[in-house]
């Protein structure tokens, strides 16, 4: 046996070990108190009719095409979803106990086969109700690796999903609005900035003070404000919690300013995505950022930063009305 041959056979004999201590099944939990009675928030979710109206996915490709069956809030009520993007599933009722639980089977056709089951509670708080959203399965041997990222991948779409169900029955406690506007060209221009290396719990609080920190420096410089302030991301470690970034005034020509940092920002395209809504809500954003990205088949530019644009100023607007425009380069 060559040696090459010999190396082939160890490595595979080594990602079938791996594979092995991977978990063969996977859970996926989001809780949210909404501030309805069960028997108010229940029948949206109890008829699949309503899904699409709150429907994290849904708001990716709003002409998914949507089939139901001849019952759509009983057992065995289905709905099924055939996306150019989304992908194409069924889910189907399996139990339901009216405002307390529903059980229902969820099989995923495109873009890869899968089972699972997606299990509901609706517990009662007061005049408030507990909304459990859940789903289990197992994973395909060769896809064990995908068993501890799920969580990840689902969870925060499971949290949108539960933001807007609560805003669909009325509680608008949390407002935002998520939306799409696709690829846009953006023009070069050039900036004034701090530059920051530091945790994200940091950077809010650095964020405060030196959006107005550089506002100062370009009108004592003399310089005209060219755009809405952003946020230049360079290096976005969610797992170390470790940012890299430029807190960012564009200007129509930049002029040296001590202590901070100029740059010209190239003219690029960009796939967007607009948040109506408090700053909170910008991770699930990003997060819904990426996965258009990806359910659109773009291309990342590696390297270049990615941008958070502050449409609104926020001591002047709240709620729906402060949009925040997310950007990712894209070829």
């Amino acid at each position: 046996m060559s040696i090459v041959l010999l190396i082939i056979v160890a490595l595979i004999f080594v990602g079938v070990c791996w594979l092995l201590m991977q978990p063969a099944s996977y859970e996926v939990v989001r809780r949210r108190v909404i501030k309805v009675k069960p028997e108010e928030v229940y029948p949206l979710v109890a008829d699949f009719k309503h899904w699409s109206s709150w429907s994290p996915w849904v708001i990716h490709e709003p002409n998914t095409a949507l089939e139901y069956g001849p019952v759509t809030d009983a057992k065995e009520g289905w709905y099924a979803w055939e996306g150019r993007h989304i992908g194409a599933g069924k889910m189907v009722h399996k139990s339901l106990v009216e405002n307390e639980s529903i059980e229902q089977s969820l099989a995923f056709y495109r873009p890869m086969k899968s089972n699972s089951h997606v299990y509901w509670r609706f517990n009662p708080i007061g005049d408030y109700t507990e909304v459990t959203w859940g789903m289990r399965g197992k994973m395909p041997f060769l896809f064990r690796w995908m068993s501890k990222m799920m969580d990840g991948f689902v969870g925060t779409d499971y949290e949108i999903g539960l933001g807007l169900l609560a805003m669909k029955v009325g509680d608008m406690s949390e407002p935002f609005e998520l939306e799409f506007p696709g690829e846009v060209e953006v023009e070069a221009q050039d900036y004034i900035a701090s530059h920051f290396v530091g945790s994200f719990d940091d950077m809010k609080a650095v964020m405060h003070e030196a959006f107005p920190k550089v506002m100062q420096a370009v009108a004592y410089g003399g310089m005209a404000v060219n755009g809405a302030p952003f946020t230049l991301y360079h290096d976005f470690d969610k797992k170390k919690q470790l940012v890299v970034c430029d807190i960012a005034v564009p200007v129509v020509e930049a002029k040296h300013v001590e202590g901070l940092i100029s740059g010209t920002l190239l003219g690029q395209k960009y796939s967007r995505t607009t948040l109506k809504g408090s700053y909170d809500h910008l991770e699930k954003t990003w997060h819904s950022a990426f996965s258009h990205v990806r359910m659109y088949k773009s291309k990342l530019l590696v390297g270049k930063p990615m941008i958070e644009r502050y449409m609104s100023d926020p001591t002047e607007s709240e709620g729906l009305d402060l949009v925040t425009y997310l950007d990712l380069p894209i070829k």
